[in-house]
């Protein structure tokens, strides 16, 4: 009953005028433009997948409702919009509620650096790719609505980390939503002129990654293993340890696990060093934080694109010229 209790309370934050107020201060502007940026930089490629999605629609013909008149392509996003909406909204209040308890944060910063991990450590520039295939209208918007929730994830994570304020995560998720639909085409051709954004976004997910667990105290840990005891916290560490050098015989097939041992090592390190060293950052310290890593992005995008070049690897972003010029085609 507790639960159910604290989470209609929560709810109500949404109703609080000091929440709200805070969007107009100068740290809430800051917060919310961090926002815009991550959110951006995280959901251009996300963009290409729901277009991707909604390919095989025709975009030659148009459907009037009301004083509304778009492609049967652009009706399936826009639908696919309010449901994103409705979710996140739901979502939002029970993130800003379950974010409270160490465990789930833990394990939502984990999986923010699990992303980043991923991303740096990835060998290959392979792309997600979606299996697209002639369906009918509403089947499409289904599953545009259904990417929209697994995406929502990573983003209202992330936008956790920035600030535990309702109305901050809010503006968050909204702006996220609008960016996948709207924004997404100007931060490809970002991308594509600075290519050290692309990895920028990831270094911000890492940073969110390591603000929430650096807030779990380490004292949790503690209690942890007193309660399963000394000798099965040994047996886990001597585990980990086999499973990582048989990893690394067999990296194909064990290559899960490595990166899960890899993490959880990060994550003990993280909570510790928050906890030994007090790291805990204010919304206005993180935001200019997280500005200045995202402004020194073209203060060094040069001496990155030099450095692929004297690699004979130049990159352009997400979008190539070969696959420009195959659209381009008539």
């Amino acid at each position: 009953m507790d639960f159910f209790g604290g989470l209609y309370n929560n709810y109500l934050r949404f109703f609080s005028w000091e929440e709200v107020s805070f969007l107009f201060t100068g740290t809430g502007f800051l917060v919310v433009l961090n926002l815009v940026l991550s959110e951006g930089l995280l959901s251009f490629d996300n963009a290409l997948v729901l277009a991707i999605l909604v390919s095989h629609l025709p975009r030659d013909r148009n459907y009037r409702l009301g004083p509304l008149e778009m492609s049967i392509q652009n009706w399936a996003l826009t639908s696919g919009l309010f449901g994103a909406y409705f979710f996140r909204l739901i979502a939002i209040g029970l993130g800003t509620y379950l974010i409270q308890f160490w465990f789930l944060q833990l394990i939502g910063g984990g999986y923010l650096i699990w992303l980043a991990y991923g991303h740096f450590t990835e060998n290959d520039d392979s792309k997600r790719e979606v299996a697209v295939c002639s369906q009918g209208f509403w089947a499409t918007v289904i599953k545009v609505e259904f990417m929209d929730i697994a995406f929502s994830i990573d983003s209202i994570l992330a936008a956790l980390g920035i600030s535990k304020r309702v109305w901050v995560v809010l503006t968050g998720g909204m702006i996220g939503i609008l960016c996948m639909r709207l924004v997404a085409g100007v931060f490809v051709n970002m991308i594509e002129r600075f290519p050290l954004l692309k990895h920028t976004g990831y270094m911000l997910v890492l940073l969110i990654g390591y603000r929430l667990i650096a807030e779990v105290d380490w004292k949790h840990f503690d209690e942890l293993i007193l309660y399963i005891g000394a000798p099965i916290v040994w047996g886990i560490v001597i585990a980990a340890f086999i499973l990582w050098v048989a990893a690394l015989i067999r990296p194909r097939k064990l290559i899960a696990f490595r990166k899960l041992i890899h993490l959880s090592a990060i994550a003990l390190i993280f909570s510790w060093t928050g906890t030994k060293f007090e790291i805990h950052m204010s919304d206005l310290m993180f935001a200019v934080i997280m500005l200045t890593v995202f402004c020194s992005t073209f203060v060094f995008n040069d001496m990155y694109q030099n450095r692929l070049l004297q690699r004979g690897k130049p990159e352009t972003g997400e979008c190539s010229s070969t696959n420009r010029s195959e659209t381009d085609r008539p």
